[in-house]
């Protein structure tokens, strides 16, 4: 069976921290790399780009489970 029921607040969390990671990766972003070098703008950009990914996913995820036929 699939463990998405249990938790399923921690699912949109997880995919945007996954789909970040991915792209820091995919362009060689590393924590060392950007130690110092980001501008408060920067940060605030990311952070907002961030609050918005979370809020697409509980979006997707709420209209997921709102269409999710019931079973008995």
């Amino acid at each position: 069976m699939n463990n998405s029921n249990q938790r399923p607040e921690a699912s949109p969390n997880k995919l945007m921290e996954l789909m970040m990671l991915n792209i820091f990766q995919k362009h060689g972003v590393t924590t060392e790399s950007v130690q110092g070098n980001l501008s408060e703008e920067q940060k605030k950009l990311i952070l907002d780009l961030l609050e918005e990914l979370k809020q697409q996913t509980d979006a997707l995820v709420g209209k997921a489970t709102f269409q999710k036929p019931q079973s008995k």
